[in-house]
């Protein structure tokens, strides 16, 4: 089967997942990726070939007024006619099927609309968070005009949104947490295909333990940057905690972020509303504990007292499990043998690809089918 791959993710766990699909189903098909994004990030190594189709967003902080009007005017039209021309070069190519991920742009890309090749739909956010979640409601805080503004951008995105995923006939997801807020945003079908983990890269070592805690994430509210402070403020100042901020940094070096697995004893991960959590599962094929909120995906992996914790937003009561888990070493490595045990039975991504190859077939073109 030909198939090529569509995305304009961000660096993070959709595009990693993303990645790790290609490069199962690249060990029986040709998988081309088609991705839009301002610089080379050395994906050759998941793909048959890749089209990089150089795209440089304005960068806004929040003072300019005119270059936000520019993304949400001239540079959102700009991705409009870039998505019709990668539309074309696909349907140019004669590839059986499409599968097409989400967009940094507009949750939905507009490559649906204009796409004559068969293709699905990937999904894997919740939902496009900056018009559907209530963590990003329009503060009224702001001054009248900036306030209006703010309302009609998001029901504009939104129209656009919904119009994008209406040209899909089918949709999948990576958790059934996502599969339920999609089908209630969207009003549209959805199928489960979990993400999975190389359990053979993301393994157990032998290393010194010399991380207490760590974190990945983001400073926005919405993955729990600020509980972590809070927490740790509660704890002795000898704890070792070790933060992988996006805004600061980020290894794209798979090497690198194993290591730092190998070496955490904790991995504390607060995000809010998570879909899945790819963090999760790399940490818990490493061996390593994992303490999750209590909520949204992360409970569709952890099994509580089993192979983590599930924990509530209240940083008194977690830094004093953290302490407690700190001092019984014990616990901290039955816990992370068990969530290793979990990762080899349910999560490895030979067996999750498999299940993705069986609809890509499916809505393939007609000539594949029928072989």
């Amino acid at each position: 089967m030909k198939i090529a791959i569509f995305h304009e993710l961000p660096n993070g766990g959709a595009r990693r997942a993303i990645n790790s699909f290609a490069a199962q189903l690249k060990k029986r098909h040709v998988v081309d990726l088609y991705v839009v994004d301002d610089k080379d990030n050395q994906e050759w190594k998941f793909y048959s070939n890749v089209f990089l189709y150089k795209f440089f967003p304005k960068s806004w902080k929040g003072k300019d007024w005119r270059i936000r009007l520019y993304k949400d005017t001239i540079e959102l039209f700009h991705i409009y006619k870039l998505n019709a021309k990668i539309a074309g070069d696909i349907d140019k190519k004669n590839y059986d099927v499409v599968l097409v991920g989400a967009s940094k742009f507009i949750e939905a890309p507009f490559i649906m609309r204009f796409l004559k090749t068969p293709f699905v739909f990937f999904c894997q956010d919740p939902y496009y968070r900056i018009i559907y979640d209530p963590i990003f409601t329009t503060p009224k805080s702001l001054d009248f005009f900036r306030y209006r503004y703010e309302k009609m951008n998001r029901f504009i995105r939104k129209i656009l949104d919904r119009q994008n995923v209406g040209y899909a006939q089918v949709c999948l997801s990576p958790s059934k947490y996502i599969a339920h807020l999609f089908s209630k945003t969207y009003n549209k079908p959805v199928q489960v295909i979990y993400d999975g983990v190389d359990e053979i890269f993301f393994r157990p070592s032998r290393k010194k333990k010399d991380i207490d805690i760590f974190y990945i994430g983001s400073l926005e509210p919405v993955d729990g940057y600020n509980l972590l402070k809070e927490t740790l403020s509660y704890m002795g100042k000898n704890i070792k905690v070790r933060e992988l901020i996006k805004e600061k940094e980020w290894i794209s070096d798979d090497k690198v972020l194993r290591d730092l697995y190998q070496r955490t004893k904790i991995m504390f991960c607060p995000a809010r509303n998570e879909g899945l959590g790819l963090t999760l599962l790399e940490s818990l094929s490493c061996g390593t504990l994992v303490i999750a909120l209590d909520e949204a995906g992360h409970r569709e992996i952890i099994k509580e007292r089993e192979n983590g914790y599930l924990i509530k937003p209240n940083p008194k009561k977690i830094a004093k499990l953290l302490e407690k888990l700190l001092s019984h070493p014990k616990e901290i490595h039955r816990l992370g043998r068990n969530g290793r045990a979990d990762i080899e039975k349910y999560w490895i991504w030979q067996k999750r690809a498999k299940e993705l190859e069986k609809v890509l077939i499916t809505q393939s073109r007609p000539r594949y089918k029928n072989r």
